[in-house]
């Protein structure tokens, strides 16, 4: 156990002072940042569009004034060059004509350097206030032309079969628990090529230096899988301290904003959706699939002769993340028989299961049901790896990953096999 601690601490503290990662804790945070940054910039550059408008009707500047809001503003003019001289002095964004002799015709003049005008916006006022003028000439009251225009309602539920029963899903609480899982299988994709990478290096480099001859003349190579792998399941838990620390002190610096410019996104989310279950399962998942691809790169990184071969070791951990990651975002839009089996596969499921979960395709036992397939996976599959990084940090082979691993595989049948007994 000493000895293990010892290799803990030395993955651990010589990975925290680098710079490597230092960038893997705040590159994330830096593109939060910049992400933010520009969400806000285009908030506040968005200007109220001014449009000055010329016609004879008040009924239609009535209709336009009554449309005004925070994006688009419809001021009355007498004449069409004192709209004119306003808009020369960048007061309007453009210049709306109406003619409704001898039917209604309108025409816009758009400043090129002002602010964008919605011209779909515009249409649908014209539309509306044309309406109107017609129901004036026509003598229809307006209950009538309410009547006449309105549209019937469509009430839409969404369901999800749970027990054999079914249970209503709003749409903001389906898009909201899509969401956590989405977010959840980025961050694993990201934890996965950042930490899984590190973990092949570190194998990869001693193997390469063949310094690995020494160490394990004073340890046991369980002893060193072991501590490399709680060394880095450290860093990862260190950064994800600093990221609920760093989330933390958002969200109450945004609450401190006089204008948080992030409300008009959390409309849209229905954090009641989020159910603590839902938040565990999250968490578990995150756990079991980031463990299982570091596991897996130990595995890789044991396998190489030299450190020009460590690119070779975290390429099928990349390959596997990215159908994964691209898996979650497909089965966000929707599902297939395909994409439900490819649910409960490790190295998959990891990230694909969390947002059907979220999204209400599947119910809560089945989400369970698929982390416990992921967690006999990773235990078989540890004490698997554990079995071939014996025998393959020591083995040296210069004709690839794959012959090093058949050499590895030939070495593990022919030691499992009898010895004869001498007479």
């Amino acid at each position: 156990m000493k000895k293990m601690d010892v290799i803990f601490r030395q993955v651990f503290f010589k990975n925290l002072k680098s710079k490597t990662w230092l960038w893997i804790v705040l590159g994330p945070l830096v593109l939060a940042a910049v992400f933010g940054g520009v969400f806000w910039l285009m908030n506040q550059t968005n200007q109220t569009s001014k449009i000055g408008v010329v016609t004879s009707s008040p009924a239609l500047i009535g209709t336009l004034k009554a449309s005004s809001d925070d994006d688009q503003r419809y001021i009355s003019y007498s004449s069409m060059a004192a709209a004119k001289r306003a808009m020369a002095d960048e007061d309007l964004d453009g210049v709306l004509t109406i003619s409704t002799q001898p039917t209604t015709h309108a025409s816009l003049i758009e400043r090129t350097d002002g602010n964008g005008i919605n011209q779909t916006q515009l249409q649908s006022v014209l539309a509306q206030a044309h309406t109107k003028e017609v129901a004036a000439q026509l003598k229809l009251s307006t209950t009538q032309l309410q009547s006449l225009f309105a549209t019937p309602q469509l009430a839409t539920t969404s369901v999800s079969v749970d027990k054999g029963k079914l249970v209503s899903r709003s749409a903001k609480t389906q898009k909201s628990g899509a969401m956590v899982g989405f977010i959840l299988g980025m961050l694993i994709y990201t934890f996965v090529i950042s930490y899984a990478s590190m973990m092949a290096q570190e194998i990869g480099t001693e193997k390469g230096s063949r310094i690995e001859e020494t160490i394990l003349t004073a340890i046991t190579p369980q002893a060193q899988f072991f501590g490399k792998l709680l060394g880095i399941l450290a860093l990862m838990a260190v950064q994800m301290a600093i990221y609920g620390v760093v989330t933390l002190a958002g969200g109450l610096l945004l609450q401190r904003l006089p204008k948080n410019p992030l409300s008009s996104l959390m409309t849209n989310i229905d954090l009641s959706g989020i159910s603590l279950n839902m938040l565990i399962f999250s968490l578990a998942f995150f756990f079991v699939g980031t463990l299982t691809y570091t596991v897996l790169a130990a595995l890789t990184g044991s396998l190489v002769a030299n450190q020009e071969q460590i690119g070779q070791a975290t390429t099928p951990i990349v390959m596997l993340g990215m159908l994964g990651y691209f898996g979650a975002l497909i089965v966000a839009g929707g599902t297939s028989p395909i994409l439900n089996i490819a649910s409960y596969i490790p190295f998959l499921s990891t990230m694909m299961m969390p947002v059907r979960l979220g999204a209400g395709q599947v119910t809560a036992v089945a989400g369970w049901s698929a982390l416990g397939i992921n967690l006999v996976f990773l235990i078989l599959f540890t004490w698997l790896t554990v079995k071939f990084y014996q025998t393959n940090v020591l083995s040296y082979s210069d004709g690839g990953m794959l012959k090093a691993f058949k050499r590895s595989w030939q070495l593990q049948r022919a030691a499992r096999k009898p010895k004869p007994v001498k007479s």
